[in-house]
């Protein structure tokens, strides 16, 4: 299991307990689309594959387990997510499409995901229901200045190995 992050991986730069962390702790909270979604991200990002399962109803696979999320998930690691879209799903919209790319590596292969998401808030909580995306491969690795680690730091990953054993 990772341990838990000082800064949210969403890239808000807020403290994660006081971002992401909040939601993860208590699934269905998310205020708005938006806030949905970074949490989603950051959840593919700490390996919290319950919370996905938690906060989706997928128009195409309805029945998807965590076990299933994991399989697909499990080896990526994610680096960066940038917003570049909403539309509605505020507090007091039905729906919402939240625009994003979210940079990741996976072994030595490191790429980058598009995708336009749409939520739908049923009785008063927001869940993942679809997405359009494209995967563009061997995309250059890209790291937030902010967290940028030296060699011999621990890993950001949680995994007690020096970064530079690890996931650099």
């Amino acid at each position: 299991m990772m341990s838990t992050p000082a800064q949210c991986p969403c890239g808000s730069a807020a403290p994660y307990e006081m971002c992401c962390g909040m939601y993860h702790n208590n699934p269905g909270t998310a205020p708005t689309a938006e806030a949905l979604m970074r949490s989603r991200y950051s959840a593919f990002a700490l390996n919290k594959f319950d919370y996905i399962a938690a906060t989706q109803k997928l128009d195409s696979d309805p029945e998807q387990t965590t076990d299933a999320i994991e399989d697909s998930n499990g080896t990526t690691k994610w680096t960066k997510l940038t917003i570049t879209e909403v539309q509605d799903g505020g507090e007091k919209d039905k729906t919402g499409l939240v625009a994003f790319s979210a940079h990741f590596k996976e072994g030595k292969n490191t790429g980058k995901l598009t995708e336009r998401s749409l939520f739908k808030k049923d009785k008063g909580t927001w869940y993942y229901i679809a997405g359009e995306h494209e995967v563009q491969g061997n995309t250059p690795h890209v790291v937030p200045q902010e967290s940028r680690i030296g060699r011999n730091d621990p890993c950001s990953c949680g995994s007690g190995k020096k970064f530079k054993k690890c996931c650099g």
